[in-house]
């Protein structure tokens, strides 16, 4: 790990424990204040918080994770823990999702007396609260830790908003309804983010090539080096959506160890800036040594 993704790991870490600090104060004062207002709206956004405060905490534990060095029990390091927070992170929001949406629509059958003007400040504190931490979280969303949490308070800052604006119908027109309609909206939303990041987690773990990575545009690039021949076996994937590896065969011509030296830093070179391909592991062929193990095959295996 270079030295300037151990400081990007360490500010994320920071930004992390602070979420988590102001996360803990919200879901304290939302889970009193909604018990107090009988808000549906307000209660589910408490335990939407209380997943959003366990989110914070198993991303900060996956952060820590990946700050450790590769051993010999785990050579490529600990970033998958990492991509492993973001899928549980994601599974629970999706199964939050349904059960606020399963209340809200008992609550839309069953209304109940809202009190408005309460809801209306508790969510005004929620709304600045959210905001604060989505400002701090949005200059690390590069990392899928930090991005799924960015994620869980975007949703929130959106509910506070809409948590507002139902207080205010409330207190206008006596529609209580619409809390339950909010909390349905709400679940909708929550459930489409938590979809995405759980999404993305998965695509890691099942070491498929990177979003942002395209295996022909690879090949292509590579090929267009004078001393390349051929591309075979050509796998790329990430270790965390910010650690990207390859490995590959690459047939050369005949050529002395020192120029087969050279070809290897021009190539690492280019996938790291070009492709932001960091972990390489390529096997050069020479041209005579590739026709005895194909042989009559000259077709490249590209994965």
């Amino acid at each position: 790990m270079t030295e300037h993704s151990v400081l990007s790991v360490e500010q994320n870490e920071k930004r992390l424990r602070i979420s988590t600090l102001i996360t803990f104060l919200m879901f304290s004062s939302q889970l009193v204040g909604g018990f107090l207002t009988n808000s549906l709206a307000i209660m589910s956004d408490a335990w939407h918080l209380l997943s959003d405060l366990l989110a914070l905490l198993l991303s900060w534990y996956a952060i820590r994770q990946t700050m450790k060095p590769a051993d010999s029990k785990l050579t490529y390091g600990y970033h998958r823990f990492g991509s492993m927070a973001a899928l549980i992170n994601g599974l629970t929001l999706i199964g939050i999702s349904l059960f606020i949406f399963y209340q809200a629509v008992l609550r839309f059958l069953h209304p109940v007396d809202v009190h408005s003007v309460g809801m209306m400040g508790l969510a005004g504190v929620g709304f600045a609260g959210t905001f604060l931490i989505v400002m701090i979280l949005k200059q690390g969303e590069q990392n899928i830790n930090v991005k799924s949490a960015l994620i869980h308070f975007l949703g929130d800052v959106l509910s506070y908003f809409g948590i507002l604006l139902g207080g205010l119908i409330i207190l206008l027109t006596g529609w209580t309804q619409i809390d339950p309609i909010l909390s349905g909206l709400f679940a909708v939303i929550i459930l489409k983010n938590a979809w995405t990041i759980t999404k993305e987690a998965a695509h890691i773990l099942l070491e498929a090539v990177p979003y942002e990575v395209s295996v022909p545009d690879v090949e292509k690039r590579l090929l267009q080096e004078p001393d390349i021949l051929n591309v075979l076996d050509l796998h790329i994937w990430g270790l965390s959506n910010e650690h990207y590896s390859l490995s590959a065969h690459i047939q050369i011509g005949n050529m002395t160890l020192e120029e087969t030296s050279e070809v290897l830093t021009r190539l690492e070179r280019i996938l790291l800036e070009e492709f932001n391909i960091a972990h390489t592991t390529i096997q050069l062929q020479t041209e005579s040594r590739y026709r005895n193990q194909y042989k009559g095959n000259m077709t490249p295996r590209v994965h």
